[in-house]
């Protein structure tokens, strides 16, 4: 962080330095127009040996894939430009950041339907930037809050997947043991969030946006538009139909979502990982002020997440992964395209097929995979076996196509 921050000076840069902030209080200074754009450095949360660099725009988005291809061109090339000593730029820190969030944050919620609620729930912030700031935020909300991994260490702001498991059953065991009505999981980077339900149930991502979904179109009766990828569960789908609610697909990542977020009349934009986005408070993924906006929904709906999961109907979902060379990507999507033909689908981000309707409705959706030589796919049932015979077909096809083309 202190390399590229003296990079940036050298180069004639002015450089504001917010020193540790979680990423959604940097979209928000950035979101005042005061920058032209911002950098946030981490340690990776899912490779102990990485380091992440995220870039956003001048309105706190996420850049886009050619611009921070731009980035790395002109990084590898050099290509940066000097400037003599009386040019050099200089270090800020500004100040009053975490004040004008915080207002900003209390503003958006109905901070009476929560307090009257008085929730319990216990709180694990994975070691991130979120406990420097989080507890403050949830102080007016009048709630009874047993936290957990609350202080800041970059030695555990990796967590393996098996270390990520080992603390949602802690989290589990802590809320059914004390008889709260909710946990909640942050991630390091403060955008990510996973729900215990009052039972202890560990709820996964997709199935918290239906019931998230659900709970936003009952407290808001008005709503005309919500958004969400391409990869959403079609029980989405199946809840805005309930109350004639148009749903927007849009690409499988959070610059997608964004995008859609921006959009006139859109009021709430669900992802498929742990990322909610409220238009009426920013433009991204949030997940401390998501934590605090179901809530709001919770008290408004007078629902609990264990007796809602039990109520919504669930389609069961089977996920599989197939190694595929890079270069035979695209022939294989091209076959996707000619199985698509007089088919119900989808094309915003790799292809979905709708197949059936009613009662045995099912979709296959398939995307290659972005950094990885392998395509992931998405199968949805009501049923459990033809959820799986549908994936396994799927996969056959796949590999078939895959082989045919290694061996011509």
């Amino acid at each position: 962080n202190r390399a590229i921050m003296c990079g940036l000076i050298s180069a004639g840069v002015q450089v504001n330095d917010l020193q540790a902030m979680p990423i959604p209080l940097l979209r928000h200074e950035l979101s005042t127009g005061r920058e032209v754009g911002g950098v946030h450095v981490r340690k990776s949360p899912r490779d102990r040996k990485l380091t992440d660099v995220i870039f956003f725009d001048s309105n706190g988005k996420d850049l886009p894939t050619s611009k921070t291809k731009t980035i790395e061109r002109l990084f590898f090339g050099e290509e940066v430009p000097r400037v003599p000593p009386e040019k050099v730029g200089t270090i800020n820190f500004p100040e009053r950041t975490a004040e004008s969030y915080r207002q900003k944050f209390h503003s958006a919620l109905k901070l009476e339907a929560i307090s009257k609620a008085k929730f319990k729930l216990v709180i694990d912030f994975s070691h991130g930037l979120s406990a420097t700031i989080f507890p403050t935020l949830i102080g007016p909300l009048q709630c009874e809050v047993v936290a957990l991994n609350a202080y800041l260490d970059p030695n555990k702001l990796t967590r393996e997947p098996e270390e990520v498991e080992s603390a949602l059953r802690q989290l589990s065991h802590i809320v059914t043991s004390l008889g709260y009505g909710l946990g909640c999981m942050i991630d390091a980077g403060g955008e990510k969030l996973v729900v215990v339900d009052e039972t202890g149930n560990i709820i996964n991502s997709d199935r918290l946006l239906v019931l998230v979904t659900k709970l936003f179109l009952e407290a808001n009766p008005g709503a005309k538009k919500i958004a969400g990828p391409i990869s959403a569960s079609m029980g989405v789908d199946l809840i805005a139909k309930e109350y004639n609610v148009d749903v927007i697909k849009t690409k499988d990542s959070h610059l997608g979502m964004m995008g859609a977020a921006t959009e006139a009349g859109i009021s709430f934009v669900g992802g498929t990982r742990g990322g909610f986005i409220f238009p009426e408070f920013g433009f991204a993924a949030d997940a401390m002020f998501a934590a605090a906006k179901i809530l709001v929904l919770l008290a408004l709906t007078e629902r609990k997440f264990g007796a809602l999961d039990r109520e919504v109907p669930r389609l069961s979902m089977v996920k599989r992964m197939v190694p595929c060379p890079w270069e035979l990507k695209g022939k294989i999507m091209r076959h996707f395209m000619k199985e698509s033909e007089n088919k119900k689908s989808d094309f915003v981000d790799g292809i979905k097929l709708y197949l059936n309707s009613g009662e045995s409705a099912s979709s296959v959706f398939v995307i290659p995979d972005k950094e990885r030589a392998l395509f992931h796919i998405r199968v949805e049932a009501v049923e459990r076996s033809l959820a799986s015979s549908l994936a396994d077909e799927y996969e056959r096809k796949i590999m078939k196509w895959r082989d045919g083309e290694l061996t011509s």
